[in-house]
């Protein structure tokens, strides 16, 4: 679904991605992983074009994102994203939250919309929600609304970044539960994540990402239960006995 090929980032005199090449598969459930600053989250931005690569291939679905002449947001109904910080509209509720994009942009009738918004708010959990202001919700609720509102436009694939970090540790739970299902729905998903568990037991994929590269991709066993390489020892021992 996407190959990436020698993709390269930098800011000013800092190379954040170097020589990124690698394939990601339909139905794949990849965990990125690594210390703070090995260009995660810059890697995930790359692939629905917030960050533009400064040189390289990043083609998905046989389209390359970085043609000048790719409509990036139909790219981008395809591939949707999930932020650390919600990014709700904080001047509509939570209804119209997930109504708007789907109804702007023609894919559902304003009808079709509401009864899809139902629909998720119920799988997520909080139907009860519809008219509430996003003002209201805790972090996690604010979450699993991003999250359903990511399922209105059908994406292919979706991307998170950092999805439980701005979270207390009680609301983290539920979110990583709601990921969980997508997964075992057969959804497409990278996940830039420092929950480790999660990467564990939901991922079939892990890159571990150190200075601006992809050092590992492996399976999770191969990563959580006989590390190898010494730089993510040193990384894992940090994280898991923090």
């Amino acid at each position: 679904m996407i190959k990436i090929k020698n993709i390269y980032k930098r800011y000013e005199n800092l190379e954040v991605l170097q020589n990124i090449n690698t394939h990601i598969h339909k139905g794949d459930v990849l965990a990125i992983i690594g210390p703070s600053g090995s260009g995660k989250s810059t890697f995930l931005r790359c692939i629905n074009r917030l960050e533009v690569a400064d040189c390289g291939e990043i083609i998905i679905n046989n389209t390359n994102i970085l043609d000048k002449s790719t409509d990036i947001n139909k790219i981008r109904q395809k591939v949707s994203m999930v932020f650390q910080h919600f990014n709700l509209f904080h001047n509509k509720n939570v209804l119209e939250n997930l109504c708007l994009a789907p109804i702007k942009t023609k894919i559902l009738t304003k009808q079709e919309a509401f009864e899809k918004a139902k629909f998720l708010l119920q799988k997520v959990g909080l139907s009860e929600k519809e008219e509430v202001m996003p003002h209201k919700l805790s972090g996690g609720q604010k979450q699993r609304i991003a999250i359903a509102r990511v399922l209105m436009m059908n994406p292919d694939i979706i991307l998170f970044d950092e999805p439980t970090s701005a979270l207390d540790p009680e609301m983290i739970g539920e979110v990583l539960n709601i990921i969980r299902n997508l997964a075992n729905e057969g959804l497409t998903m990278l996940v830039v994540t420092h929950e480790m568990g999660f990467a564990k037991n939901v991922a079939n994929r892990v890159f571990f990402m150190d200075k601006g590269r992809i050092a590992i991709d492996a399976k999770p066993n191969e990563i959580f239960e006989n590390p190898k390489d010494e730089r993510l020892k040193e990384f894992l021992n940090k994280i898991l006995n923090h």
